[in-house]
């Protein structure tokens, strides 16, 4: 058997059932852009990230961001205006605390902010 070419960022995993049957499975990571510093609609500078699809929208002096449903380039979707964001204003910030929220609103930990060490 030839081994298998994955593609860049998947991993196989072998998962063992109590019954002893095996399986394997593939994980994949979610898609992530940025951050970049961009305008906003308004012409104000702005950090932006997007991972897993939700696109993280930071505009310079806010203690808030805008999240979207989308990519950087693409069409968005506005999903929530005024997430409160516990950090200074940068690109680094935004990614920490983009990816943090995004894996909280999908594994259902919705009342906890997402926490930023920076």
């Amino acid at each position: 058997m030839e081994p298998l070419m994955l593609p860049p960022g998947v991993t196989a995993q072998e998962i063992s059932y109590r019954n002893g049957r095996k399986q394997v499975i593939y994980t994949a990571p979610y898609p992530s852009e940025g951050p970049v510093l961009a305008r906003d609609l308004l012409g104000r500078q702005a950090w932006m990230f997007m991972y897993a699809h939700f696109v993280f929208t930071w505009v310079e002096g806010a203690v808030q961001v805008q999240v979207s449903h989308g990519t950087l380039n693409g069409p968005k979707m506005p999903l929530w205006n005024g997430v409160s964001i516990p950090a200074c204003w940068s690109g680094p910030a935004l990614a920490e605390f983009g990816k943090a929220w995004a894996l909280e609103q999908m594994t259902g930990i919705r009342g906890t902010p997402a926490v930023v060490s920076i």
